[in-house]
């Protein structure tokens, strides 16, 4: 019997252990990212993130998109035999030239 009564405790006491320690493990991240967005002097700098509305292997039609021949300017790399820089939706790709089949995302 007392060995029931230690185990039930000792089960309760790392349970309780437990539970208080995850939440609190869990706000402090969220506290420095807090804390980082509030100090203009962070070392660590939030960049916005660019969402792309095609995903790689999508196909645009020839009227969808704009082909970017100025792509050194827009300080992109140049790009492989038979491949092109297209734009979409302030969205850079870079596709197939023939088939303008979405090879890579672009940031």
């Amino acid at each position: 019997m007392q060995t029931l009564v230690k185990r039930c405790a000792t089960v309760l006491v790392l349970a309780t252990a437990v539970v208080t320690v995850v939440p609190v493990t869990a706000m402090a991240g969220k506290a420095v990212e807090r804390h980082a967005e509030r100090n203009h002097h962070a070392k660590v700098k939030v960049k916005k993130q660019h969402h792309h509305r095609k995903a790689v292997g999508h196909r645009f039609r020839k009227q969808e998109v704009v082909v970017v021949k100025n792509w050194r300017a827009r300080g992109l790399p140049q790009p492989g035999r038979n491949e092109v820089y297209v734009v979409n939706d302030n969205s850079i790709y870079l596709a197939a030239a023939t088939t303008l089949l979405v090879k890579a995302l672009i940031n």
